[in-house]
């Protein structure tokens, strides 16, 4: 009869007979543990895939009938069910950070700000507060990603003004774009209308 063997952490095969009952059983248990984990690894990645064909077939279907985008810009959908009670949102992500052009164009913006401090109109406040807000940093001194991109995108030409213009150049210079992740998620609504998010990853227990 053929020995049965074990390799150990150091990769030599150990015979069974000299591995003890407390051992074999964790090995046991682990090796099946793993194996089902990856299991569920597979599953999520392959429901995903799926879950971007459907919409993306949707889409392509919808696209045959109307010449309207659903739910938001390019690249982030919202499906919702018809009784408004769950919904699937599948969008992009960009991973996205400032370079050192962020400080001058902070002190473009400064410049403009100075230059409104004696005015008192609702147009120069707008201004003010555009700005400050916008350059507001957490607890870190990081700043929003969220609130720079409104700057760039919404107030772009709220003030006529070399300095604003040049400040708007630097934004666009400080963008970095890392890596880009395509994600999906799916709510339903609570029994107080609210959207809870149900994960595809276990919580911690």
């Amino acid at each position: 009869m053929e020995q049965e063997f074990l390799f150990n952490s150091r990769g030599y095969k150990v015979p069974v007979s000299k591995v003890t009952d407390s051992d074999k059983a964790q090995n046991a248990m682990v090796i099946k543990l793993v194996q089902r984990a990856k299991q569920l690894s597979l599953e999520h990645d392959e429901f995903k895939r799926s879950v971007y064909s459907q919409v993306n077939d949707f889409i392509a279907d919808m696209a045959h009938s109307y010449d309207v985008e659903i739910g938001g810009k390019k690249g982030n959908i919202t499906l919702t069910s018809y009784d408004g009670k769950s919904r699937v949102k599948v969008g992009v992500a960009d991973n996205i950070s400032f370079g050192p052009e962020i400080l001058v164009a902070k002190e473009l913006f400064l410049g403009v700000v100075n230059g409104l401090l004696d005015q008192l109109d609702d147009e120069a406040q707008l201004i003010k507060d555009i700005v400050m807000n916008a350059f507001e940093t957490d607890k870190e001194g990081q700043y929003s990603k969220t609130k720079i991109m409104e700057l760039r995108s919404k107030y772009r030409y709220s003030h006529k003004s070399d300095d604003w213009a040049a400040g708007m150049q630097a934004i666009d210079d400080a963008f970095i774009f890392g890596s880009t992740k395509t994600y999906v998620l799916f709510h339903e609504r609570n029994e107080l209308g609210a959207w809870v998010q149900i994960p595809l990853v276990s919580k911690s227990l």
